[in-house]
């Protein structure tokens, strides 16, 4: 009787760090994280298509590469902060042309804050990438 009343207390131990440890997984801990897919994306404030609309006004074309006709599209990388400001603005996929990807990221830079995402209501960095296409 003994050892059942140890089994069932040692199971029960091991089962509540069992869940204790997952707990731990899914808080976010470490405030230095940048999270790929958080419960709640990260998004840019406004209606569904108001980044489009910021990145039509705001997106400068050269004016010799328009002239140029030269076209492409710039996949852009930057993290989210925990108070929505981005950093980290680099380029993830390059247009071929070292103009473009230099405008993509003035524009990037531009933008106003993001709404940041979250992770059980708690505020976390979030990793996003978006294309700025060039094209005549």
């Amino acid at each position: 009787m003994k050892k059942i009343v140890f089994i069932v207390l040692l199971l029960t131990g091991i089962s509540q760090q069992g869940f204790s440890y997952m707990n731990e997984l899914l808080s976010p801990q470490d405030s230095s994280m940048v999270y790929d897919f958080p419960e709640k994306m990260a998004h840019f404030p406004g209606a569904p298509d108001a980044m489009d609309l910021f990145i039509r006004k705001n997106l400068v074309y050269p004016a010799n590469l328009k002239a140029a006709g030269v076209q492409g599209k710039v996949y852009v990388q930057f993290i989210v902060e925990k108070d929505g400001s981005l950093s980290n603005i680099t380029i993830r996929m390059s247009s071929k042309n070292a103009d473009l990807d230099q405008e993509a990221i003035n524009v990037i830079k531009k933008m106003p804050n993001w709404i940041p995402g979250s992770i059980k209501g708690k505020n976390v960095r979030v990793k996003q990438t978006i294309p700025i296409t060039f094209s005549l």
